[in-house]
């Protein structure tokens, strides 16, 4: 069932008009090939796309011998031989050939260019992402199977840093193909998900960092330093290293102390211990340090003092940076009481709170 769904996509592009690139004109390009050859694609098909994440060295001995055997019948079929030599030429790029690839892309190119399975080869030797995803868009609306097209885009608006769309391509390739695509890319849809809602003018090594579960404290500093100005004030504009900013930052109490002591940077942060180091340093920022006890003043006056969030009560450590991130937004109750202080903190999710204090 699986290889006659294989075989039903990939033999729409032995058998469909097929366009020149170089033109933008359709020409028809007949395929005689049978069924069996069509499922011998189809095969090829599904044992080179998983190589693109898993390129076991067996797996790519496999694929590249299937090749050679289909090469050797020698098929007088142009839409045929085009499509084996793309995908050859594919394989030959995760072995690591890239003159081999673009040899067989230029004798591919001869036969059918308009083949999606050439037009992907094409892409995948573009220079640069953006010259690659250009040539993509431009194919689009003229490949015989859509949904391929589709995952080169995802991947290459992913490599962009462009998330969102990322996902939107992700999303729609996906149903239109057989199960092993998703197998083999799901894993970067995912972190497209994780990460839609960064800019793609944030750094490569911040996105790095915002795709983490959990982050440290040196990833904390990393992301404040590189995403932010709210150390301006303190580095004067210049690049310091994480060592020397939780020195200088530990002298001025913005790195947080819990009941295990001092937070070091190999340490896990939390959701407390982010609290307190975006309340402090938004104190500092502002050049207001009257913010950094305002909650545990104002509460001082109160007859019977509560706290308003459940789990973080009046006189505990964290109390005025928890209050205050709740109250100016930077952070939020996840169930509308709780603060939950223990969690860890995602890289994302630290992102999103910085731009807020930022």
């Amino acid at each position: 069932m699986v290889r006659q769904q294989i075989s039903i996509i990939l033999l729409g592009t032995l058998l469909v008009l097929t366009v020149s690139c170089a033109s933008l004109q359709k020409d028809t390009l007949a395929s005689t090939v049978d069924d069996g050859l069509s499922g011998d694609i189809a095969d090829i098909a599904a044992s080179i796309v998983p190589l693109d994440t898993s390129a076991g060295f067996a797996q790519v001995l496999d694929a590249r011998k299937t090749i050679r055997d289909l090469e050797q019948k020698e098929i007088k079929d142009t839409v045929f031989e085009a499509t084996l030599l793309a995908w050859s030429g594919r394989l030959f790029l995760i072995e690591g050939k890239r003159p081999e690839a673009l040899r067989a892309l230029r004798r591919a190119q001869t036969l059918a260019p308009g083949v999606t399975a050439v037009a992907v080869l094409e892409a995948r030797l573009k220079s640069s992402a953006e010259e690659r995803l250009a040539f993509l868009d431009s194919f689009r609306d003229l490949a015989d199977t859509p949904a391929v097209i589709e995952i080169e885009r995802a991947r290459t608006l992913g490599e962009l840093r462009r998330y969102r769309e990322a996902v939107a391509a992700w999303d729609a390739a996906f149903p239109a193909l057989p199960t092993y695509y998703r197998e083999t890319y799901g894993a970067e849809r995912e972190q497209a998900w994780t990460l839609r809602s960064i800019s793609p003018d944030s750094s490569a090594s911040s996105d790095a960092l915002a795709a983490k579960p959990e982050i440290t404290l040196t990833d904390a500093l990393t992301l404040i330093r590189d995403e932010t100005t709210l150390l301006a004030n303190i580095t004067g504009g210049s690049l310091w290293t994480t060592d020397r900013l939780y020195r200088d930052l530990n002298n001025r109490g913005i790195i947080p102390v819990d009941s295990l002591g001092t937070v070091r940077l190999q340490d896990r942060i939390t959701r407390a211990h982010a609290a307190w180091i975006l309340w402090q340093l938004n104190a500092e920022h502002r050049a207001q340090p009257g913010l950094k006890t305002r909650y545990s003043d104002r509460i001082r006056t109160l007859p019977n003092p509560k706290s308003p969030v459940l789990d973080v009560p009046h006189g505990s450590r964290w109390f005025d940076s928890v209050m205050g991130c709740v109250e100016w937004e930077f952070m939020n109750l996840p169930d509308g009481k709780n603060f939950f202080p223990d969690r860890p903190i995602p890289g994302i999710a630290f992102m999103e709170m910085l731009r807020r204090v930022n």
